[in-house]
């Protein structure tokens, strides 16, 4: 391995990191690397600098390194730094699991079992504390639910081989996401055979965007390192500040002989920027990260600092924010000497805003958006962020990929896609039908599917019942519940007039099924300005989604009244409104709040600037809220602005 990130000089974080890899002993760490510091390059070196360690000892014992990330594309761009060294096992943390587990059907089989008990018992405790508020549709639903994994057991126990989907099916043989999570967390905590198979397999681990880890993964390698002692070395990279998901567990504790890395370089960002960054991160660690972005300096020597701009704008939240958002880049545009920032041809920035009406209706999703968002359980919204949400998974992993393929006549990678998903694509379903004829129907099924996606007719219920009525992929069993005949159409139920009793849990069975019918009449195409957003092909970004992206210009929206997200809230934060009952609990709690989260992805977005920061916060106080702003002294008071800078 050579070029590239391994070949950028040691910062004082790698040094450290070497020594932790070189001693007799290994020893766990924890990289804490602030926004723009390269933790990526750091991971990489580490990962050469571990084969260069421990190369021939890995080759000799058949045993290789492990580096587990988040995404797909972050485990697609490992391996390009790598090289693909077959030293080397780069994956997702579903993936990785899964390849340490799927070879114990036997042990799968049991947990799968026992994982259907626990959802009956925790359906019946739920059926026991129905109050007499309670829809007759939930009582229902409840019903249905309860039957249908009782009827699953015997189906399982006769299942020859369980394999690794999207969504989980168990009858099928197929566990998804969060069962393997889970299942491999299980069987690492409570079991020392396999904690003794995992460390013999993979004697160094590597777990990059550590903050986002779910804590029982987490508590699993831990419980491997615990065991395996001085021939095991755990090390996780991430930033705690960066941790913007839900599920993340952002602090990781240090055991007992592990080391705190901090790194503290940041190459992204200007001067002014970087500023503004470490005056958002205060509050948050004590992390001070130094530097910021240089250029080579045309008359040679030392290279350049980057000085940059960034300005906030306080505004009032009326009928007008498009016309203001326009104006302050018409402004910004002028003062920098920037067509960049201006509307035209030459306009290039990127607008980050949390996921809302704003963006979605522009995009065409707004509906789509509605339902996930408004009085939905937060199950919903919090996965919407991400396209994780259950109800949103078929179209995001299967029917969209497919449509895409299909309408640029890339027929190999519609194949590909139905190998993976399609259960009449499996070894069993092939060996009971004739080729041709399959090939044939499948055809025609995903021209009709390719059909609906450009029918404003189409609902998401049509699309859901075209892809279960050709088996085309497997459901998650909560989708099936819900486009089955046996649970009730919402209209052709009399509600109940009784409202929902105060307190009752927000996601109780009765609001996601309300949350699901509105989901289900939504126009299927809308899904299509929803991949146009979450990949990012608009001028919109959602500030969740940015994380790792850097961009010139970068226009962050802070807009409380346009998101309905209670986990998140730039009022609170600047201290416009107070905070709610709820978060001075889990401040006493120790637990985070909305002004932690908001913290957490405010300086994800500033940090995303290699040249200019233009925050525009609209407010229902804009007085109070410049008052607010300006005592946060977080940006400078000559680069905060008004509406009268506009006029």
């Amino acid at each position: 391995m050579s070029g590239g990130r391994i070949d950028k000089p040691d910062t004082e974080a790698d040094k450290h990191v070497k020594a932790s890899l070189a001693g007799k002993e290994k020893r766990g760490f924890v990289m804490v690397a602030g926004a723009g510091s390269g933790k990526t390059t750091s991971l990489v070196k580490a990962l050469a600098t571990a084969i260069q360690m421990r190369g021939q000892e890995l080759k000799r014992s058949r045993r290789r390194i492990a580096c587990i990330t988040y995404t797909e594309v972050a485990a697609a761009e490992l391996w390009a730094d790598v090289g693909n060294n077959p030293l080397l096992h780069v994956s997702t943390i579903h993936s990785f699991l899964w390849s340490i587990t799927r070879s114990f059907q036997t042990d799968i089989k049991a947990w799968v079992i026992r994982r259907i008990d626990e959802r009956i018992a925790e359906l019946e405790a739920t059926a026991a504390n129905f109050g007499p508020r309670v829809q007759e549709r939930t009582r229902l639903k409840n019903r249905n639910d309860l039957d249908r994994y009782a009827a699953s057991i015997p189906i399982v126990e006769k299942v020859a081989t369980f394999n690794y989907g999207t969504g989980s099916d168990y009858p099928r043989g197929v566990l998804g996401h969060d069962d393997i999570i889970r299942m491999a967390a299980y069987f690492m905590v409570e079991r020392p055979l396999f904690r003794t198979l995992v460390s013999q397999q993979f004697p160094i681990v590597f777990v990059d965007e550590s903050q986002d880890t779910q804590p029982i993964v987490v508590e699993a390698l831990k419980a491997v390192a615990a065991q395996a002692g001085a021939d095991f070395c755990l090390g996780f990279f991430g930033d705690p500040m960066q941790r913007i998901y839900a599920t993340g567990i952002g602090d990781i504790s240090l055991e007992e002989g592990w080391e705190a890395i901090a790194k503290e370089e940041n190459f992204r960002c200007p001067t002014k920027v970087l500023a503004v960054a470490n005056a958002i991160r205060r509050d948050g660690d004590d992390l001070v990260q130094t530097g910021g972005r240089v250029v080579q300096n045309p008359a040679g020597g030392a290279p350049l600092p980057v000085e940059g701009s960034a300005r906030i704008f306080v505004l009032p939240a009326d009928g007008n924010r498009d016309e203001r958002i326009a104006a302050v880049r018409r402004l910004v545009s002028n003062e920098e000497g920037d067509p960049c920032w201006a509307d035209g041809p030459d306009a290039d920035f990127k607008l980050l805003v949390i996921v809302h009406r704003m963006a979605a209706n522009r995009l065409g999703f707004g509906q789509l958006y509605a339902a996930m968002n408004d009085k939905a359980p937060s199950a919903f919204s919090d996965g919407f962020l991400e396209a994780t949400s259950w109800p949103l998974k078929p179209f995001v992993n299967f029917v969209l990929p497919v449509v895409e393929a299909m309408e640029v006549g890339n027929e190999f990678e519609t194949i590909s896609l139905l190998r993976r998903s399609c259960p009449r694509l499996q070894r069993e379903a092939l060996s009971k039908s004739k080729v041709a004829d399959l090939l044939a129907s499948l055809r025609a099924a995903i021209a009709e599917l390719v059909a609906m996606m450009s029918d404003d007719k189409a609902t998401v219920r049509d699309v859901l019942i075209h892809l279960a009525q050709n088996d085309l992929t497997t459901f998650d069993p909560r989708i099936s519940a819900f486009i089955g005949e046996a649970l009730p159409r919402k209209e052709d139920v009399a509600e109940d007039a009784e409202q929902k009793e105060e307190g009752e849990d927000e996601e109780s069975a009765s609001l996601e099924i309300d949350a699901m019918d509105r989901y289900l009449a939504c126009p299927a195409r809308q899904f299509r300005g929803y991949r146009t957003y979450i990949r990012q092909s608009s001028p919109f970004s959602t500030q969740q989604g940015i994380k790792g992206a850097e961009f010139e210009r970068v226009l962050v929206v802070l807009d409380d009244d346009e998101g309905t997200h209670v986990q998140f809230s730039y009022d609170k934060y600047f201290g416009v409104k107070p905070l709610s009952k709820r978060d001075l609990e889990n401040i006493a709690e120790q637990k985070p709040t909305a002004v932690d989260r908001t913290r957490r992805l405010f300086y994800v977005c500033c940090t995303r600037a290699l040249k200019d920061l233009v925050v525009v916060y609209f407010s229902d106080d804009p007085a109070l809220a410049e008052e607010r702003v300006r005592a946060s002294n977080i940006f400078p008071h000559e680069a905060i602005l008004t509406d009268e800078a506009l006029a």
